[in-house]
């Protein structure tokens, strides 16, 4: 049960971090009972996400947490945005948070400005999801503690909500803000995530002029799923390296340089790209494997689902 997990870490966590780390049933407990109640609580759609816990690693994290990541969009807390669990330092709260990676903010920007840059993003994951906000209208969180993590989390945070340890909410309800929260995740991602919006007129080589607010983040979207580092390798595994499309090999032409390079395609038509839905495949049906010269060209055809209609138009020499 997610209640009885969020519980037992908010009550037996700050007792814990006084003792010693190393095989503590406490720590064990984060990474295994919470992480498997999370997925639980996830059900069928626990397959299309990474479910983590973390009290630390060799000693004790100021603050403990469970997060939910997106493939497509991170496959940790130092990178891209994600849902988490944020338990207080003293035990009081747990904040459930849609919240961003401050690690690699940091290096990229210092400690100095970490914060301001994470606080900026926050307010554009916000706008971009106005309508999540009556649910989830939480603009802060105090997670009780100064630590350096801990700071990044606070600035990181876009929205949620806090639950007070000793009177959690039911069960059901635990559940349906964490669905509700994942939809917020999904649509942000399909709304273009922490990337800036374009300058008007700028010119975008995967969007085809005139496209719609719908039609570009569709198609933004369609080019996220091929880039995702796991449906292409597997989509390799299964499809082979030579292009489906003119027949290419890299390795045939540019030897060992080009050996076991190739790009994946998804075949999804982009008019079934729905905002909010989580994201499901099989590399058998949904992915080709095309070389790049295909792979840009697909993408300016009427339907990029259609490789057949499109190796119909390929001319030879």
């Amino acid at each position: 049960m997610l209640a009885t997990a969020l519980s037992f870490v908010g009550q037996q966590y700050p007792q814990a971090t006084g003792e010693d780390f190393t095989g503590h049933h406490v720590a064990s407990y984060v990474r295994g009972e919470l992480a498997n109640a999370i997925r639980d609580a996830l059900g069928t759609k626990s397959s299309s996400y990474i479910v983590k816990g973390s009290a630390g690693q060799s000693t004790w994290a100021a603050v403990p947490w469970a997060s939910i990541f997106d493939p497509l969009v991170t496959s940790g807390a130092q990178t891209g945005y994600y849902v988490v669990y944020l338990f207080a330092s003293d035990g009081k709260r747990v904040f459930l948070s849609l919240n961003q990676g401050a690690t690699a903010v940091e290096r990229e920007f210092g400690r100095g400005r970490r914060d301001s840059v994470l606080r900026d993003r926050a307010a554009l994951m916000r706008a971009r999801l106005p309508e999540f906000l009556e649910g989830f209208d939480l603009p802060a969180i105090d997670l009780a503690s100064t630590a350096n993590l801990p700071l990044g989390y606070m600035a990181g945070h876009a929205l949620g909500k806090a639950y007070e340890i000793t009177s959690l909410p039911s069960e059901a309800d635990l559940r349906s803000d964490l669905e509700h929260i994942l939809h917020a995740y999904s649509a942000l991602t399909f709304r273009g995530g922490l990337e800036p919006s374009p300058e008007a007129g700028a010119l975008d080589e995967d969007v085809p002029p005139g496209s719609s607010v719908i039609e570009t983040r569709q198609y933004k979207f369609h080019r996220r799923i091929d880039r995702h580092p796991q449906a292409s390798r597997m989509a390799k595994q299964h499809h082979g390296t030579r292009c489906q499309g003119c027949g290419l090999s890299f390795g045939e032409r540019y030897g060992t340089l080009g050996e076991g390079f190739i790009e994946a395609h998804h075949l999804k038509p982009l008019s079934s790209l729905k905002e909010g839905e989580t994201f499901q495949y099989d590399v058998k049906k949904d992915f080709a494997v095309l070389c790049s010269n295909c792979h840009r060209m697909i993408h300016r055809t009427s339907d990029s689902s259609d490789l057949e209609a499109f190796k119909k138009l390929l001319v030879t020499a």
